[in-house]
């Protein structure tokens, strides 16, 4: 009993320094990692924080949370990306919003299939083109899939770490995770044929329609695998993965930005782009403009909408008045139609001994005769 009251003692002395400290240094509240400022923000100190006499609070704009570095732009702060790629606050287009994905399954999986071929549907007349664009989300779900590939890949990996540093040396056996990306549709004047491109790796996205909206069809483009969440199961979905892109030869490119051409850190030795770098880069965004122009009406850098590190972009105006928003709904619990590889896997799903990490272990075994301490001795895989 007088533990615990201690324990409680101590977390709220914790709290309250947070809260102070945050008061003093507004700045420092941006730096936090979004699960730190939602467990504030439930424990009512984030709404405290620039009400106490005295302290002066610098207001922040939606484009203060929009930081243009060599990675391309990143969503610092609660923003999502709107119309034009200009940043909007997420609390003003969808209620309930979280980024609390990790170990989230769906509760029905369909597979989807890439096309065949390099044409896909074309949108249809008096149709908005919705064309989102996500890098990373840094959302995992509780799904990983992969090839046998992967697994000679995380093998090798874990031989080489094993020779050097024996059974205490640990490397991270997880199998390729999909990633969540939201996408909010609000545009209730005209059907939505929805554009959704992947920058790389795996993807699940998160679809919310706002009461009104009508999804025309959606197309999958890039990335290693692909699906829809949330998605109404009589909208058709299209995919083309990356090399679906690269067999047609298209190139996803845009022109980099302030940040990208820069990319001056010299603590890494980067240095400025070149203006041969510059020109071939400009080169590949106006070949990609091109096919994307020819296959949707739009060019792809004038209708991007997302960020190289964010969460979640949105189709249409900002709800105003007494206009609705989109509920967030999660990825757990919901309809999922996704590509995969060769093997999926699913939190809390898969026998003992064949998960990713069993299987690398496992084929490690095997190579080094049933005995890893073998693996001290030398030799290649």
């Amino acid at each position: 009993m007088v533990r615990g009251l201690i324990g409680l003692l101590v977390l709220a002395s914790i709290l309250l320094g947070a809260a102070a400290l945050l008061l003093r240094v507004p700045q420092l509240r941006d730096s936090l990692p979004e699960s730190a400022l939602i467990y504030l923000k439930e424990k009512g100190i984030l709404d405290a924080i620039g009400a106490a006499d005295g302290v002066s609070v610098q207001a922040r704009t939606e484009a203060d949370l929009l930081s243009d570095t060599s990675a391309g732009l990143v969503a610092a702060g609660s923003i999502a990306a709107g119309t034009g790629n200009q940043p909007v606050y997420i609390d003003d287009v969808i209620t309930g919003y979280s980024t609390r994905s990790a170990g989230d399954v769906p509760s029905e999986i369909t597979t989807i299939r890439p096309i065949l071929g390099c044409r896909l549907t074309p949108p249809g007349p008096a149709t908005v083109i919705g064309h989102v664009t996500a890098g990373e989300s840094r959302m995992p779900v509780g799904m990983q899939t992969y090839s046998d590939l992967h697994l000679a890949a995380a093998v090798q990996d874990y031989v080489d770490t094993y020779r050097k540093l024996g059974p205490e040396g640990r490397i991270d056996l997880a199998g390729p995770s999909y990633e969540a990306y939201d996408v909010v549709v609000t545009e209730t004047k005209a059907p939505v044929y929805l554009v959704l491109e992947n920058r790389g790796g795996n993807r699940i996205w998160n679809i919310h329609a706002a009461d009104g909206a009508r999804i025309e069809r959606v197309i999958l483009l890039g990335g290693d695998q692909a699906g829809v969440a949330n998605l109404d199961a009589v909208v058709p979905v299209e995919v083309i993965l990356a090399p679906g892109l690269a067999d047609c030869g298209i190139v996803p490119a845009y022109a980099p930005t302030a940040g990208q051409m820069a990319d001056a850190d010299p603590a890494e030795g980067a240095q400025p782009m070149s203006r041969a770098q510059m020109e071939q880069a400009l080169s590949l965004a106006d070949a990609y403009d091109i096919w994307f122009r020819d296959s949707f009406g739009v060019r792809a850098g004038e209708s991007r909408v997302g960020y190289d590190v964010g969460t979640i972009s949105v189709i249409g105006p900002v709800p105003g008045g007494d206009a609705p928003k989109a509920v967030w709904t999660p990825v757990k619990g919901a309809k999922l139609r996704t590509t995969h590889d060769e093997v999926l896997d699913i939190d809390g799903q898969v026998a003992p001994g064949q998960d990713f990490a069993a299987r690398v272990v496992a084929i490690a075994t095997k190579f080094a005769f049933g005995d890893l301490g073998r693996l001290r001795q030398g030799g290649s895989f």
